[in-house]
């Protein structure tokens, strides 16, 4: 399958899961209604950028969290303050994911013709 965005040599990694069934995560958008930046990982943002905790593979990646509460928590870190959360369906064919990072952390990574705008909605 061919993802949103190159990926480096054997990424996804063997542990990220073909999203197989239905389920629901959280990601924090910017826009109300969110546009394709809002879905762009954090190297498409920062192209030259040094990541000191995070391999490309996962810097290629859509962050997002299994659980509202800690999509909420990470919305008052600096430097993702005052963002919109959106519910984000997740259906087979969105690609492959992968725990990450603390609590609910999730690493996506969206195959191409998985519509990301479609399948958000801004949470009140």
């Amino acid at each position: 399958m061919t993802y949103k965005e190159p990926l480096p040599p054997g990424c996804p990694p063997d542990a990220a899961q073909e999203i197989a069934s239905a389920r629901a995560v959280f990601r924090l958008v910017r826009a109300n209604p969110p546009s394709s930046d809002d879905f762009r990982s954090q190297r498409a943002e920062n192209p030259n950028r040094v990541f000191r905790d995070v391999d490309e593979c996962q810097a290629r990646g859509l962050s997002v969290f299994g659980r509202r509460g800690d999509a909420e928590r990470a919305n008052l870190l600096p430097n993702l303050r005052n963002r919109l959360l959106c519910r984000v369906r997740l259906l087979p064919g969105a690609g492959r994911i992968r725990r990450t990072g603390r609590g609910s952390h999730h690493t996506w990574w969206p195959f191409a013709a998985y519509d990301t705008l479609a399948s958000c909605d801004i949470e009140p």
